[in-house]
């Protein structure tokens, strides 16, 4: 590349130049007007040393055959050509307009094109002196030739210039009448009325009113009438007058237009691309009349930059330093204080400082900067010049705008193809459940054993597993810790099973302790693990005695506790006793107590979803899913709902207050504690919406009225289950709502005795309950929740009680999360201490579970979506119609949307 003079403040110039040209802040060429820069070359090759400055600028900005940014040069012969004889600016718009940088869009310089045509035609001596309309016709027949649509428009109106139509008779003059005033007269009307009003009524764009000196607004004269006696005055001047005032006219009408071009925008395709300045380079030769005409137009395009308020333009010109300074029309020499050239001198680096410092638009016209070219080297020596880097664009503006187009009206048409299916659809009618594609929980089979028998058959899984545990760590020098359970008593009888998860529990923490065993014995970097079952009692009633005895086992020397696992069930007895074993700094992993209420400190953790996740959930599908029989097998989403909770028992308290909370819609609430506790007289509606009701017999009259007063009513049970059946029993045949539909959703406390068939007598019921497990043999579950159901099956039963009742899978997940932790702590510290233990939890752990995936990360206390499924209570068992919640680590297996065909969205933990 043809070198640039190298010298001092060579390259500080050059870099300015560059980011006058392609400036970081898109507005400052919008805002900061940029003084012209005259470069001086002297000796005895001064023109051929300007030459060579001039050609290595040229080729920054011309490097590979195609221009980087919007120029146009002048050389000293097209300057000599034109000295006084024609304005330097027609050929500066021009070239300007040639070969613009690829991919931005050609520059619309109406307003310059406009004086073109009229400048042309004042310098043509053979044109008649024309009036406005005459001018008009003119540069409306020039504009024509440059626009496609007003040539077509012409084109159909005749097609002579006059409007002349072909064709005979009366079908010709029909044409005249009609397609010439309507194609050719009425769009030339408008548009001369259009130049009128921009450029000289209005205030943003009008800036030949100000350059004449015309006051704005509707009394301003017509805009051509104005030109062709500007026209008329101006043949009548000095020829070379007439040219300079053909300058200020074409450059303000060419610094307009670049000004409107340049301003910064970020949705039309065309401004976007609009990053630089434009340049104009001028290589002044070494006659007197050629560099006054140079130095002529630096100083009117200072002025016509400062009125029209254009900052888009770099101006620089290279001259011989003997050719400046005649500038004089009588030829003497003129001083440094006149013409254009009487401005700050320097060098090139005070050039660079002054293009670097340049702020905002100046009162007066700026100076030119002066700066003396350093000495001419060879050109092989000079300053290799790397070529300006504007952002590069792949496709045109038009392109952008055709694909933007595209992707607008293709957004556009899925709102408008969903709205138009949402009109014409039917509403779906169709009740959840029912689906035979899903796998049904069936249903199970009572043991001939007792409960205490089942329940000790546990605990002696238990305790054979411990005793191995002490021959292999005997036998093989492992490392064994203990982890205490803490359960509640098995229930009395049969029937009480149903209501009970003692026995589930144990066989959970069995299978899993085998299992953990089995690995230990696979890998020395695992731990051993004994189990030591406490039983609390009926309803955990001892339960923080059992843990004040544990913290105080656990502070015995040699103690091998590393942690807790249990509370199956939320309540105010078993919420102590975790507050107990906190105090004492005892890891805790929850099995199925879900109660928010539950998390006392940051020892405690669960595997099963809480109770505001679960309520969330059960709003959702009560509002959004059609779980309300009308009668006629179609059903709908509820309309309102009825809250029966005890406010004396910890879950049932917070699940119905949270249920009620998300429900909207005002839900009523009926309390009930058993054993009529709630002050001895029964109590009507409040002023909260709540009631309080002393007998299962009142509360049954209370649901029942409000169904009838809306059948659309959806009864949310969040007390025990236990209640729940002597409910059923009065309102079937004791309430004025005898054969009419009932429509119930409830907690997981009603699971065990819904799949055991304890409703399925009442085909009035309408029942759905949430569930923490998905059917076994259910398509999404996981290879660990199909192994684990596998080893259950074949334990206990493929048909037995709890099988899919979830207690089981929990208690075993349980048991993998504390010994995940201790092996954590025993692989990076060799130490498997309870405080150990507790960083490992601490800092999260992600495991899939045969719950579903434990992806309790760090600072958590409870999985991240973790499952939970709502069953549909039906004469063959129990369906899922929900499920949602990671059910496995990889995508697939995470289940976001539930309904028909996907319709809703699951809620998601933040």
């Amino acid at each position: 590349m043809p070198g640039f003079t190298e010298g001092e403040g060579a390259e500080e110039f050059i870099e300015a130049l560059k980011g006058a040209v392609v400036p970081r802040d898109r507005k400052a060429k919008g805002r900061d007007l940029l003084p012209p820069v005259l470069l001086l070359a002297d000796g005895e090759r001064a023109a051929a040393h300007a030459h060579q400055a001039m050609r290595g600028l040229r080729r920054m900005l011309y490097p590979d055959g195609a221009k980087r940014v919007p120029y146009a040069a002048l050389g000293p012969d097209e300057i000599r050509a034109a000295a006084g004889r024609r304005p330097l600016t027609l050929d500066l718009g021009r070239e300007l307009c040639v070969d613009v940088p690829r991919r931005t869009g050609r520059l619309r310089l109406t307003d310059f094109f406009l004086t073109r045509d009229i400048v042309e035609q004042a310098q043509d001596p053979r044109a008649p002196e024309p009036d406005g309309r005459a001018l008009r016709d003119h540069c409306y027949a020039q504009r024509i030739a440059r626009g496609p649509l007003l040539r077509a428009l012409w084109t159909l109106g005749g097609d002579s210039a006059e409007g002349g139509t072909a064709g005979p008779g009366w079908v010709a003059e029909l044409r005249r009448l009609l397609m010439r005033p309507l194609f050719q007269l009425l769009p030339r009307w408008w548009w001369g009325r259009r130049r009128t009003r921009l450029l000289l009524r209005s205030t943003r764009r009008g800036w030949y009113a100000d350059w004449r000196r015309i006051s704005h607004g509707r009394t301003a004269e017509d805009f051509f009438e104005n030109a062709a006696r500007l026209l008329r005055a101006e043949r009548g001047r000095d020829p070379e007058a007439a040219v300079g005032r053909w300058e200020e006219l074409l450059l303000h009408a060419l610094l307009a237009d670049l000004r409107r071009a340049a301003r910064p925008g970020r949705i039309s395709p065309w401004r976007r691309r609009r990053r630089t300045r434009c340049v104009f380079l001028l290589e002044l030769p070494e006659g007197a009349a050629g560099a006054a005409a140079g130095e002529r137009f630096l100083e009117r395009y200072a002025e016509a930059a400062r009125d029209t308020r254009c900052a888009a333009v770099v101006v620089v010109a290279a001259s011989p330093a003997g050719a400046v300074g005649v500038s004089r029309a009588d030829g003497a020499a003129s001083s440094p204080a006149d013409g254009a050239t009487a401005g700050e001198s320097g060098g090139l680096g005070r050039a660079a400082a002054r293009l670097r410092g340049a702020s905002g638009m100046p009162s007066r016209a700026p100076r030119p900067l002066r700066a003396a070219l350093p000495a001419p080297v060879p050109e092989s020596e000079g300053l290799d010049l790397d070529p300006v880097s504007p952002r590069t664009f792949r496709l045109g503006p038009a392109a952008e705008l055709a694909l933007t187009g595209v992707v607008v009206a293709a957004l556009l048409s899925a709102p408008g193809v969903w709205l138009l299916d949402r009109v014409t659809d039917e509403p779906d009618r169709g009740c959840l459940g029912g689906a035979s594609s899903e796998v049904v929980a069936g249903r199970p089979e009572l043991s001939a054993d007792s409960p205490r028998k089942q329940y000790e058959d546990a605990r002696r899984l238990i305790r054979e597993e411990n005793a191995r545990v002490d021959r292999e760590v005997g036998d093989s020098d492992g490392t064994a810790r203990t982890v205490v359970h803490i359960g509640s008593d098995v229930a009395a009888d049969q029937e009480g099973q149903r209501y009970n998860a003692a026995v589930p529990e144990l066989r959970g923490i069995a299978l899993a302790q085998r299992a953990l065993n089995d690995e230990a014995r696979n890998d020395s970097q695992k731990v051993w693990l004994r189990v030591d079952s406490r039983n609390a009692g009926d309803d955990f009633a001892n339960a923080p005695r059992i843990a004040r005895q544990v913290a105080e086992d656990a502070r015995k020397k040699g103690s091998r506790i590393i942690g807790v696992v249990g509370f199956s069930k939320s309540l105010k007895q078993t919420q102590e006793a975790v507050r107990i074993l906190g105090g004492a700094r005892i890891p805790v992993v929850g099995t199925t107590a879900t109660a928010d209420l539950m998390q006392v400190d940051g020892y405690y953790r669960r595997v099963a979803p809480t109770d505001s996740r679960e309520a969330a959930i059960e709003a959702d599908f009560a509002r959004r899913g059609n779980i309300m029989d009308d009668g006629t097998g179609s059903c709908s989403p509820a309309r309102a709902a009825v809250v029966v909770k005890d406010p004396r028992d910890l879950y049932s308290d917070e699940i119905g207050t949270l249920f009620a909370e998300r429900f909207g819609a005002r839900p009523f609430t009926l309390e009930y504690t058993p054993g009529g506790r709630s002050g001895g007289i029964a109590q009507g509606p409040g002023q909260d919406g709540v009631a309080r009701k002393d007998s299962i017999g009142e509360l049954a009259d209370a649901v029942c009225e409000r169904v009838i007063a809306n059948p659309r009513t959806v009864v949310y049970w969040a007390s025990r289950a236990l209640q729940f059946s002597a409910f059923l029993d009065d309102f079937g045949d004791n309430t004025a709502c005898e054969g009419r539909k009932l429509t119930v959703l409830g907690g997981n406390d009603l699971t065990t005795a819904a799949l055991a068939g304890e409703y399925a007598d009442r085909p009035w019921l309408r029942l759905y309950h949430t569930v923490h497990v998905l059917p076994a043999g259910h398509p999404r579950l996981s290879d660990i929740a199909k192994k684990f159901n596998a080893d259950y099956a074949r334990d206990f039963g493929s048909h037995d009680l709890w099988r899919d009742d979830g207690r089981a899978a929990l208690a075993y997940d349980a048991m993998q999360l504390m010994a995940e932790a201790a092996n954590r702590a025993f692989r990076s510290t060799d130490n498997v201490e309870r405080s150990n233990v507790q960083i490992g939890l601490d800092n999260g752990i992600r495991k899939q579970g045969a719950s579903g995936y434990l992806d309790v990360g760090r600072g958590r206390s409870v999985p991240r979506d973790k499952p939970l499924v709502i069953l549909h209570h039906t004469d063959r068992g129990s369906e899922p119609v929900l499920y949602c919640g990671a059910f496995t680590q990889n995508p697939a297996g995470r289940a976001t949307h539930w309904g028909p065909r996907g319709k809703f969205s699951c809620p998601r933990d933040s």
